[in-house]
């Protein structure tokens, strides 16, 4: 059971459950973490991908969610020194969210990042805070402003067993939906012009607008939900989630600090420059926002 402040969860919305505690038992809070120490790898379940949060290389993975997802590795590294050897990070390709999910509940991996917040996944999962804001809009050909009286009628695209599926399929009911495995079919098939209209997370869109329908339009102006995105991790392992937490928060510290490297390895995947391309100062404003909420990181 989780406990928080009412003006915590006032505040932070959705992601404000990520800081919550849970009354678990030490030698429940510790085992997750414990594992990882000893295995020496920290597991993390990916699904397919797409930018900023996921891009598969030719040496693995990197994104937005990587660096995230890293920096947590480091944090547990960090916490069990010298006790314990090298940990490194271990992605596990996941064939869709459901199978992700699937995977951390059963224990076969230990974490994903890049995860929007969901009141129905909190009562199986628990969640960090979070790194990113999700917004839920569509790809839609121009002309078109993406509201539900403009999608009626319309087949628009969604990855299945989204947030961003379920908010459009209740606030745009008389669209049909087009569901797919996982964000890179969902891509695929707007780019090749099997489907026309594609929803999902704004930051995603807005990240592989340019190579798949650079003519398309980002719509509506005011998204169909906001939420926050974080990671996911199994519900009893609530040390997992603190060291997480820890980490995200220090990750969001140095970048309001100008820690050189750190303002690099966020703006490369969101920043300016980047496909996103968003101004510095409003990732730092979200970020000293959530940071604002949540008391207890150090900046070292």
């Amino acid at each position: 059971m989780r406990t928080c402040s009412f003006a915590l969860l006032a505040a932070l919305g959705a992601g404000a459950l990520a800081g919550c505690q849970s009354a678990q038992s030490p030698q429940a809070s510790a085992s997750a973490v414990d594992a990882i120490v000893e295995r020496g790898s920290l597991r993390a379940v990916v699904v397919g991908s797409a930018l900023p949060y996921l891009e598969k290389t030719e040496d693995g993975y990197k994104g937005l969610g990587i660096t995230v997802v890293d920096a947590i590795r480091a944090k547990i590294q960090e916490a069990y020194e010298p006790k314990a050897g090298t940990i490194k990070l271990e992605p596990l390709p996941a064939a869709s969210v459901s199978a992700a999910l699937e995977m951390i509940s059963s224990g076969k991996a230990d974490i994903a990042c890049g995860v929007v917040f969901s009141w129905e996944r909190e009562k199986s999962f628990d969640n960090s805070i979070p790194f990113a804001q999700f917004g839920v809009r569509v790809l839609a050909p121009q002309g078109s402003d993406g509201t539900p009286n403009a999608l009626a009628g319309q087949t628009v695209g969604v990855v299945e067993d989204t947030v961003a599926a379920q908010k459009l399929k209740a606030l745009a009911p008389d669209a049909t939906y087009q569901t797919f495995p996982d964000p890179a079919a969902a891509l695929a098939a707007l780019k090749s012009g099997a489907i026309k209209i594609l929803g999902g997370d704004s930051l995603w869109l807005r990240a592989n607008q340019a190579a798949v329908a650079p003519n398309s339009a980002l719509v509506p102006a005011i998204p169909y939900g906001k939420g926050g995105m974080g990671c996911l991790m199994a519900e009893s392992s609530p040390k997992l989630r603190n060291l997480s937490n820890i980490a995200i928060g220090r990750l969001m510290q140095r970048y309001l600090d100008g820690d050189a490297t750190t303002v690099k390895s966020i703006n490369q995947w969101v920043g300016p420059g980047s496909a996103v391309n968003l101004p510095s100062e409003l990732i730092a404003n979200y970020y000293r926002m959530v940071l604002s909420t949540t008391a207890g990181f150090q900046k070292s």
